[in-house]
C-alpha cells in the first residue's frame, strides 16, 4: 500500500458568529479539502477547527461549548481554537480539552498550516511559530461548495470603533481585498452559483484603502457589466453608506438582491451619540423609506442593541416608535453584553438585567408582527429562489427577498434557480408551486 492509497485524515470546521466567520472557515475547507476529508457536524473527526466569536459573552459562552463538545465526539481529535475569541483571550480557550493550537482573528491565514504542523507531529514551537508568521487578511481560495450561496469575504477589519463593538480590537484596521482580485473571485463564484453573497466586517470601507481608492459601488458595477455573476446580495451596510446607485433602476439595481439588513442600534439620539454610530435616526428613516419607495417588494432588516448603559424608558420608547413606524421586515435584538476593553464596557447607569430581557422582548415581539406581515405580503408572488436543498421530493431555498420557500420538486438541481409561486406562509417560512423558470441558470 502507498501513501496514495492510505485514508486521509477528517478534519471538521465549525464556524460560529457572523457571516465574516463562516466565509474564513469555507475558505479554510477548500485549502485543507486536498490532503485532509471534510466531516460534518458531529461526524467522526481527527482534526477540528473552530471559528470562535467574542460578540458577546453569550457568543464566548458557545464557543467554549462547542470545544468542549468536539473534545466528547471527536476523542482525541487535535483542536484548533481559531478566531475573534482565541484572538482576544487565548489564555481561556488554551486549556479547554483537546486544545492543541490557539490562532486568533488577525492570523486566520495560519490556520492550514496549523493543522499540517499538527498533522506531521511538529513540536509546540513550530506550531506557534506557524500561528504568529500568517498572514492577517485571512485564506486566499475559492469555494468548496458547501452552500449553494456562497461567501465572498472582500473586507476585514473596522476603523469605526463604536464604543460598544469589540470586534476592531479583535480584527485590526479595515483591509480590503484588492479589486481585481475580488473582480476575479466574483467571476469564478458567479460561474459556479447563481448568487454571491458580498461581506465583510465593515463592507461599506470597502476599497478606501487601496491604490487607486475604490468603492463597494464600483466592485459591484464593475461585476455587473462583466456578466461574471447573476446575483449579488450584500450582507449588513451601514445605512450612511448604501451606496445610491446600487438600487437606482438599470443593470445593477436589477443584479443586487431586494434585501438590505441595515444596523440602527438605537431610535434614541442621545442613545446612538454615546454608541459613537455615525447617523442619527432621522437619516435611518430617511434612507429605509427611500429604499421602500425605490425597490418595490424588499426585504429592510436591521440590528438593535437593547439596554446601553443609561438607556432610559424614553429612549427605548424612541426605539420601539420608530421601528414600528418603518417598513422594516425583521429585527434581530441583541442585550447590551459589555465587552471588555471597550469604552462602553466602563459607563456607569447599567439598565438592571430584567428591564434588558423585558426591552428585547417587546422588541422582538416586534420583529415576529413585522416578518409575519411581510411573509404574509409574499403570498401570490413568484419568487426567484436558489435551490439549497432537495429531500424526499421536496425543494427549499432562499428568494432574493431573504425569504425561505419550501415547495415539491420537479427537475431541480441543487444551485440552481427555480421560480416559485407562493401559496401560503406559516409565519417564518412561505410554501409554494414550482412556476415555469425563465431565469438564467449557471451551468
Amino acid at each position: 500500500m502507498t501513501a496514495l492509497d492510505l485514508p486521509r485524515p477528517r478534519i471538521s470546521i465549525l464556524s460560529l458568529g457572523c457571516r465574516v466567520n463562516r466565509a474564513d472557515a469555507d475558505a479554510l475547507a477548500a485549502e485543507l479539502r486536498g490532503s485532509f476529508e471534510l466531516a460534518g457536524r458531529g461526524e467522526p473527526a481527527d482534526y477540528v477547527v473552530v471559528n470562535t466569536c467574542s460578540i458577546t459573552a453569550d457568543a464566548e459562552s458557545a464557543a467554549r461549548q462547542a470545544i468542549r463538545r468536539a473534545a466528547r465526539e471527536c476523542p482525541g481529535a487535535r483542536i484548533v481554537a481559531a478566531g475573534c475569541y482565541a484572538e482576544l483571550s487565548p489564555a481561556q480557550l488554551a486549556p479547554l480539552p483537546g486544545v492543541a493550537a490557539v490562532v486568533g482573528a488577525r492570523s486566520l491565514g495560519a490556520v492550514a498550516e496549523v493543522v499540517r504542523r499538527l498533522r506531521r507531529g511538529d513540536g509546540a514551537e513550530a506550531v506557534r511559530a506557524a500561528a504568529a508568521d500568517g498572514p492577517v487578511w485571512g485564506i486566499a481560495a475559492e469555494s468548496p461548495l458547501r452552500h449553494a450561496r456562497p461567501l465572498l469575504k472582500m473586507q476585514d477589519g473596522c476603523d469605526q470603533r463604536c464604543s460598544y463593538c469589540v470586534v476592531p480590537l479583535a480584527r485590526g484596521p479595515s483591509r480590503s481585498l484588492p479589486f481585481e482580485e475580488a473582480l476575479g473571485r466574483l467571476a469564478l463564484l458567479g460561474a459556479r452559483h447563481p448568487e454571491v453573497v458580498l461581506t465583510g466586517v465593515h463592507l461599506g470601507a470597502y476599497g478606501k484603502d487601496l491604490s487607486p481608492r475604490r468603492s463597494l459601488a464600483d466592485l459591484v458595477g464593475a461585476a455587473v457589466r462583466s456578466r461574471g455573476v447573476h446575483r449579488l446580495r450584500l450582507s449588513s451596510i451601514e445605512p450612511n453608506e448604501l451606496p445610491g446607485e446600487l438600487v437606482a433602476s438599470g443593470e445593477t439595481a436589477a443584479s443586487v438582491c431586494e434585501h438590505f439588513h441595515l444596523p440602527l442600534q438605537s431610535g434614541s439620539v442621545r442613545v446612538l451619540a454615546a454608541m459613537r454610530r455615525p447617523y442619527r435616526p432621522d437619516l435611518f428613516r430617511t434612507v429605509v423609506e427611500d429604499l421602500a419607495a425605490r425597490v418595490p417588494g424588499v426585504c429592510l432588516g436591521t440590528d438593535v442593541l437593547a439596554g446601553f448603559p443609561g438607556e432610559t424608558e424614553d429612549d427605548h420608547r424612541a426605539t420601539v416608535a420608530l421601528v414600528e413606524s418603518l417598513p422594516l421586515a425583521y429585527l434581530h435584538v441583541f442585550p447590551f453584553s459589555p465587552r471588555p476593553g471597550t469604552p462602553a464596557s466602563q459607563l456607569p447607569e447599567r439598565v438592571p438585567a430584567r428591564i434588558v430581557r423585558e426591552r428585547v422582548a417587546e422588541l422582538r415581539a416586534v420583529s415576529e408582527r413585522t416578518w409575519r406581515g411581510f411573509l404574509a405580503a409574499q403570498v401570490g408572488r413568484e419568487l426567484e429562489v436558489v435551490v439549497e436543498r432537495i429531500s424526499g421530493g421536496i425543494a427549499r431555498g432562499t428568494a432574493r427577498q431573504w425569504v425561505t420557500v419550501w415547495w415539491r420538486a420537479a427537475d431541480e438541481a441543487r444551485g440552481t434557480l427555480a421560480r416559485v409561486r407562493v401559496e401560503a406562509s406559516d409565519g417564518e417560512e412561505c410554501f409554494g408551486v414550482r412556476a415555469p423558470c425563465t431565469a438564467h441558470v449557471p451551468p
